[in-house]
């Protein structure tokens, strides 16, 4: 009993060590479904499979069957990606089981009652898939079923006296270590998730929704690695100081929110835009000639003011001013205060006009 107890607590241990490992490649994919892209749903099914296969290979081997919990991540398996990655799982383990027959001169019986038990599982389970969700209830009823069936097998391949301490114990760890996997996935999963959105908050303006300084100063100071030229597009409220005195900071921040997405909306998507500070935005700009400059700031300005600004105190109507510079193969922190310079000179100019850094 003991050696049967330790056979399936080492699979146990094998099993939650491997899970762990083999999230960590996909810990920024989204969640997968029966409804995924495809590559995915294999990937998955190679992922279960392997795991499966290495669960057989630490077996405990009895009168000439090999008796594990591969049929845990075999179910996780088929939870998670339907019967693609249930199919996947179960041809890698049936393949292995295949060779470990012929390199040990196994018995073939074991390896007929594998292809029976994979095959029913797989297509059982499958089948129910289909009209139940991936919680942890389904799981238990794949891991109910999995054990019936593998019940049955090893009732037909063990003498009773062998039959009742593996059944008792292989039902115990499947249901235990079924259910400690299916929660070890979740807690992976929203770990993982917590972490992206914690450095999306830290990467984002809170008022605004766009880009903040932070991400900004990331990516030009990516641009002279990345970009042969590139430039920059400082935007600022014209008066946005008489917005607030007159309407309160609150009407101040619906215009910046609409202004935030106004830009975001104009702007090409290899651009970023972000909120650089108070009521000034940058535009961040790769691979942009000056045409290209001089054609987006122009149609910002002109779209900026015409725009129905629409408030708490009603519509406003607003005007901004633009300061850019190109590349021109200088350094960044060059091309930022010349195209401050260059907003500097469009506010004493007037305001609501657009100046390009000669």
């Amino acid at each position: 009993m003991l050696t049967i107890i330790n056979a399936f607590f080492i699979n146990l241990c094998i099993l939650f060590t491997l899970f762990t490992i083999s999230f960590l490649p996909f810990r920024n994919r989204p969640r997968l479904t029966p409804q995924s892209p495809l590559k995915g749903r294999v990937l998955l099914g190679v992922q279960t499979g392997l795991i499966a296969l290495l669960l057989l290979g630490n077996a405990l081997p009895l009168e000439g069957v090999l008796i594990d919990l591969r049929a845990i991540p075999i179910m996780l398996g088929v939870l998670f990606g339907g019967w693609v990655s249930g199919a996947v799982a179960g041809i890698i383990l049936l393949t292995g089981r295949f060779f470990i027959v012929l390199l040990t001169d196994g018995s073939m019986f074991g390896l007929y009652l594998a292809v029976a038990t994979m095959v029913l599982l797989v297509a059982s389970t499958s089948i129910l898939r289909k009209r139940m969700d991936n919680t942890r209830p389904t799981l238990l009823i794949f891991i109910t079923i999995s054990i019936a069936i593998f019940g049955s097998a090893i009732y037909a391949a063990l003498p009773l006296n062998l039959f009742y301490p593996v059944l008792i114990v292989y039902t115990l760890m499947s249901y235990g270590g079924a259910c400690a996997a299916y929660r070890l996935l979740l807690e992976l999963r929203r770990h993982f998730e917590n972490v992206q959105h914690q450095q999306q908050l830290a990467r984002t303006d809170a008022l605004t929704g766009i880009a903040n300084r932070r991400l900004l100063n990331e990516a030009m100071a990516n641009l002279t690695v990345e970009a042969e030229e590139y430039a920059l597009i400082l935007v600022d409220i014209d008066h946005f100081k008489r917005v607030n005195d007159t309407y309160g900071h609150d009407v101040g921040d619906d215009v910046l929110r609409e202004l935030g997405m106004l830009l975001v909306n104009e702007s090409n998507e290899r651009h970023l835009v972000g909120r650089f500070g108070g009521e000034e935005f940058l535009i961040v700009m790769p691979h942009a000639n000056r045409e290209e400059v001089s054609r987006l700031a122009e149609s910002i300005r002109e779209k900026v003011s015409t725009f129905p600004f629409e408030t708490s105190a009603g519509t406003l109507h607003i005007t901004v001013s633009l300061g850019a510079c190109h590349s021109n193969d200088i350094e960044i922190d060059s091309v930022l205060k010349h195209a401050d310079e260059a907003l500097y000179h469009a506010k004493e100019s007037g305001r609501n006009r657009f100046i390009l850094a000669s």
